[in-house]
C-alpha cells in the first residue's frame, strides 16, 4: 500500500483530534528567503531570486498514556530558485546548481509519530539512516529524500540508533544508522539499500568553545538488477555505476557571527564515462536579531567531465517567523 502525503495529512488532523489528549502544543512557523546570486561565468548576469519560502504547522499532544503523539505539515510556497539540483551521472544532489523544481503550494515535511521513553515511531517523510555518517556537508549528498516510510529513532545514552523502511511502491528503501557523542567528539555510520543501490556513510566530529571540524566518506553502488535495468536500456558496456565522496568542513561561531569553510570530492567510475567534480565552499553569517539572518556564500567548483570551473556567490536576507 502506498504511503501519500494527504493521507498522513488527514493522519495528522486525526491525531490533533483525537480525546485522548490532557494536553497539546501546536506551533505555527515560516521562512522567507530572498537571495542575490551570480557566478564568474561569461553571460550570466546578477539576478534577485528566492529560496525557501514555506510555512509550517507542527503539534504535540501528550496522550493519556504517557505518550507524545505529533505531527508535521509544511507547505512550500516558491520553489523557484532551488539549490539542489541532481545529477543525472550519479544520483547525487548538486547543491550549486540551481534548477527550477516544485510549484507553489508543495507539501513537504509531512508525518506523524508517536514518542515516549522506548524512542520515537514516525511514519511519512521520515530521517536517512545513511545520512547519520554525512556529517561534513551537502554538497554531494549521499541519500534523498524518503516522503512514505516508517523510521524509528532510539537514544540510549550517548548512543543513537535509526532505522528506517520505504516500500516498494514508494522509495523501496531500507537503513540503519548509528552514532556515538561525548564531551564535544561524536562518529556516525549509516547504510542504505535503495532501487537495487547500496549507499554506506562514515563520519566524524568535534566542537569545542566555538570552533568545529568534521568529515565524512561515502559510497555508492550499484547492484545486479541496476546493472541488468541498464543493459536493458541500451546502455553498453554494461557496468556498475560506483561513485565515491569525501568531504571535511571547519567552522567558527561566536556572538551571532558565524563562518564554515568546506572542501568535498566526488569520484564515479563507469566504463563509458567519468565523473569526477571538486568544490570549495566559504559560508558566512551574521544573526541580526528577531529571527534575520544575514548570510552570504561562495563556491569554486570544478567539473572534470565537463572540463570547466565555475565561481558562484550568494548573498541571502532570510526572516524566519
Amino acid at each position: 500500500m502506498k504511503f501519500t502525503k494527504t493521507a498522513v495529512a488527514v493522519a495528522i488532523a486525526g491525531i490533533a483530534a483525537t480525546p485522548m489528549i490532557a494536553s497539546a502544543d501546536t506551533t505555527l512557523a515560516g521562512v522567507v528567503e530572498i537571495n542575490l546570486n551570480g557566478t564568474d561565468a561569461d553571460g550570466d548576469d546578477l539576478e534577485v531570486g528566492t529560496g525557501d519560502v514555506l510555512f509550517g504547522i507542527t503539534s504535540e499532544h501528550e496522550l493519556n498514556s504517557g505518550l507524545t503523539g505529533y505531527g508535521s505539515l509544511r507547505v512550500d510556497l516558491d520553489r523557484l530558485s532551488n539549490e539542489g539540483a541532481v545529477d543525472i551521472s550519479t544520483g547525487n544532489v548538486d547543491e550549486e546548481e540551481d534548477v527550477t523544481i516544485g510549484s507553489v503550494g508543495t507539501a513537504d515535511a509531512v508525518y506523524v509519530g508517536i514518542k515516549g521513553g522506548f524512542g520515537d515511531f514516525r511514519l511519512g517523510e521520515i530521517p536517512l539512516a545513511v545520512e547519520y555518517g554525512q556529517v561534513a556537508n551537502d554538497i554531494f549528498d549521499v541519500g534523498g529524500e524518503i516522503s512514505g516510510g516508517l523510521s524509528y529513532v532510539g537514544t540510549f545514552g550517548p548512543v543513537g540508533i535509526v532505522g528506517n523502511f520505504s516500500p516498494e511502491g514508494n522509495q523501496d528503501a531500507v537503513g540503519f544508522g548509528a552514532k556515538f557523542g561525548i564531551a564535544g567528539f561524536s562518529v556516525g555510520v549509516g547504510v542504505e539499500e535503495r532501487n537495487e543501490l547500496t549507499n554506506f556513510s562514515i563520519g566524524g566530529s568535534f566542537a569545542y568553545a566555538g570552533a568545529s571540524i568534521a568529515a565524512h566518506y561515502w559510497t555508492q553502488e550499484d547492484g545486479d538488477a541496476a546493472i541488468a535495468a541498464d543493459a536493458a536500456n541500451g546502455i553498453l558496456p554494461v557496468a556498475a555505476d560506483d561513485a565515491e565522496s569525501f568531504s571535511v568542513k571547519v567552522g567558527y561561531g561566536f556572538a551571532g557571527v558565524t563562518a564554515a569553510l568546506t572542501f568535498s570530492l566526488l569520484e564515479g567510475d563507469r566504463a563509458d564515462r567519468e565523473a569526477d567534480q571538486e568544490a570549495v565552499r566559504l559560508d558566512l553569517g551574521y544573526a541580526l536579531g528577531g529571527g534575520t539572518l544575514l548570510s552570504g556564500r561562495i563556491t569554486s567548483e570544478t567539473d572534470d567531465r565537463a572540463n570547466t570551473d565555475l565561481v558562484s556567490y550568494r548573498i541571502q536576507l532570510a526572516k524566519s517567523f
